[in-house]
């Protein structure tokens, strides 16, 4: 058995007793570790937080719970420990997926969550080591994890130990989640999470929470797109935020910011800033380098065009741009099957890095013009703004409101002028 355990803790508040006696009984029958023994939580109501503390009470407690489980794990050299809090319950196939997952789980493992919450995506997503098995980036939640060896259990002591180094939100498994994109022993957590959280009140967040089981790892990855996009690429980002903002005021998504208060402001009010974190990190440093492995870039551009697409809440297409798009248009054209894509020519004259970048983003231009179709805007296209809307409206290749196209003609005519 790979992933054995020493000692099992379930970490409950005196006053809970029913949610106790519920956690006991959803316990399956052939559960593979020790039953777990009852820690009696620090009730933060009672118990006096320090000044510096500003999550309130009921994280305070929670958070000296988890500390002093592991405190006395490690003064009492115990070499394995999984903690689960009350509200904790198995997926219903949890023997079966248990075995899957710890049949392909290292040898080296030091840290495993089995059920979390994958949270800042827009900088990482787990990473897949075999079928059933990936290493978090930032794993959220602590209602089940396990700790092998004393020196993971150490590692994560000293870092609660160490609150100047922490930022304004305290609680415990965001303590937790600073740790995970550099610890660089074996973390890891299932394709599917085993263990979700039970539904019933929360008293961290003071209200009644449904049962819940996040997202998985294996969800980013299986994530399909199949809604058109339309990808607008080009050096020159005034020109670039023009096509977008009248594709915008089409009717094609690119954000969900508040109209314009001047239409001097309109080409970048109507984009997702979101959309460049995202970019930002796919391809980074100075000299623009595609970063990570494919399969991951594929699966944050896949990540992000469904958000978008389920904030839009309509059935038209989204759009989507940005200075460093072109660079990533092999990972686009895989993520986003259904993609026009739209180049604006540039003409700025400019030197040094920023150069290098335009000529960066031109020869993946052609690149992408040998492999699929892409429409070109020219610099002269601009000089007439009612036709160039026109040729917007042809080449998506969608039904527009006639009464969007006649307001885009009315934003064109304005924005174009400065061009």
């Amino acid at each position: 058995m790979k992933m054995r355990i020493e000692r099992a803790v379930v970490i409950n508040l005196d006053r809970d007793s029913q949610r106790l006696a519920r956690f006991y009984q959803a316990l399956p029958a052939d559960w593979p570790f020790p039953k777990p023994e009852r820690f009696s939580a620090f009730d933060g109501s009672r118990l006096p937080c320090p000044p510096w503390w500003v999550a309130g009470d009921a994280a305070w407690g929670c958070f000296r719970s988890h500390q002093c489980v592991i405190e006395q794990a490690i003064s009492d050299g115990v070499q394995s420990l999984l903690v689960m809090e009350d509200d904790a319950f198995c997926h219903a196939e949890f023997s079966t997926l248990f075995k899957i997952f710890e049949r392909e789980l290292p040898i080296d493992w030091q840290w495993v969550y089995l059920g979390g919450q994958h949270i800042q995506r827009e900088q990482g997503l787990p990473i897949r080591i075999s079928e059933h098995v990936y290493r978090p980036f930032n794993a959220h939640r602590s209602h089940a994890y396990a700790f092998s060896g004393a020196t993971a259990m150490q590692m994560v002591a000293a870092h609660l130990y160490d609150r100047d180094a922490w930022g304004e939100k305290h609680h415990v498994d965001h303590r937790f989640g600073e740790l995970h994109a550099e610890f660089d022993g074996g973390l890891y957590c299932p394709d599917r999470w085993l263990i979700g959280q039970e539904a019933g009140f929360s008293n961290i967040k003071q209200k009644h929470l449904d049962a819940n089981f996040f997202p998985d790892a294996r969800s980013f990855y299986d994530l399909r797109i199949d809604h058109p996009v339309v990808a607008v690429v080009g050096c020159t980002h005034h020109r670039r935020m023009i096509i977008s903002a009248i594709l915008h005021r089409l009717g094609i998504s690119f954000g969900t910011a508040r109209p314009p208060e001047s239409i001097a402001d309109a080409p970048d009010s109507y984009c997702a800033p979101g959309f460049d974190s995202v970019c930002n990190h796919l391809v980074t440093g100075q000299g623009w380098h595609l970063a990570n492995d494919r399969e991951f870039r594929i699966a944050r551009l896949r990540l992000w065009a469904d958000r978008r697409w389920k904030a839009a809440k309509n059935e038209t297409p989204i759009g989507a741009t940005q200075r460093k798009l072109a660079l990533l248009h092999q990972d686009v054209q895989a993520a986003w099957p259904e993609t026009t894509f739209i180049a604006v020519a540039g003409d700025d004259e400019r030197i040094g890095i920023e150069a290098v970048h335009d000529r960066q983003v031109e020869s993946a231009i052609n690149e992408l013009a040998s492999e699929a179709e892409v429409h070109r805007i020219e610099r002269v296209d601009f000089d007439d703004p009612e036709q160039l809307v026109q040729r917007l409206v042809a080449l998506v290749d969608w039904e527009f409101k006639p009464a969007d196209v006649a307001t885009a003609k009315q934003m064109a005519i304005s924005l174009c002028r400065s061009v």
